[in-house]
C-alpha cells in the first residue's frame, strides 16, 4: 500500500496535534492507580503516520513510550535524554546496524519524529495508559533556551 491516503483511509487516521496521523487502537480495559491516587488505563496503542516532509512537534509524554515500526520508509526519532544530549535514532525495516524495529523514548524526555521516504507507518504503546493530559508541546525556541548547549540542532528543522 504505497499511497498515503489510502493508508490514512483504510486505518482511518485522524491528525494528530503533534503532527502527523493517528488512531487509538489499543486501551487496556483494566486500570491501575498511580501514587497520586490518579487512575490511568494498564496501557495504551496507537497507530501513528509521518509523511513525507511532516515533522511532529517538540513534545514529551509523562511515562515510557515504546515505537514499533510496520510500514514504509525509516523513522527518525530526535530525543533530548535526561542528560540534555541530543540523540538520532532510525525505526525501520532493515537489519542495518543503526536501525531497529522498535524504540524506546523514556518518560519525560523530549522528542520528535520525522518521515526519512514518502511515509511512515509505526505504532506507539504507553504505559500506564496515555492520555493527553500526561502530553506536553513545546516551542522549539523556548526548548532551545532549556538547552543551550544543543539549540542548534532544536530550531534546525530536518525535513
Amino acid at each position: 500500500m504505497d499511497d498515503v491516503e489510502q493508508v490514512i483511509n483504510r486505518l482511518n487516521l485522524s491528525p494528530h496535534p503533534e503532527g502527523g496521523h493517528y488512531r487509538e487502537c489499543y486501551r487496556s480495559e483494566q486500570d491501575v492507580w498511580l501514587p497520586n491516587d490518579e487512575k490511568r488505563s494498564a496501557g495504551t496503542g496507537i497507530y501513528f503516520l509521518l509523511a513525507e516532509g511532516e515533522l511532529s512537534n517538540w513534545h514529551r509524554v509523562r511515562w515510557d513510550e515504546g515505537w514499533h515500526f510496520y510500514d514504509g520508509d525509516p523513522l527518525m526519532l530526535e530525543i533530548i535524554d535526561r542528560d540534555g544530549s541530543l540523540k538520532r535514532l532510525a525505526l525501520g525495516n532493515t537489519f542495518a546496524k543503526e536501525v531497529a524495529f522498535q524504540r524506546l523514548v523514556p518518560q519525560n524526555c523530549w522528542q520528535r519524529a520525522y518521515c526519512t521516504g514518502r511515509y511512515s507507518l509505526v505504532g506507539c504503546t504507553v504505559s500506564p495508559g496515555f492520555e493527553f493530559e500526561d502530553f506536553e508541546m513545546i516551542e522549539p525556541k523556548k526548548l532551545a533556551q532549556e538547552y543551550p548547549d544543543i539549540a542548534d540542532d532544536i530550531l534546525k528543522s530536518p525535513v
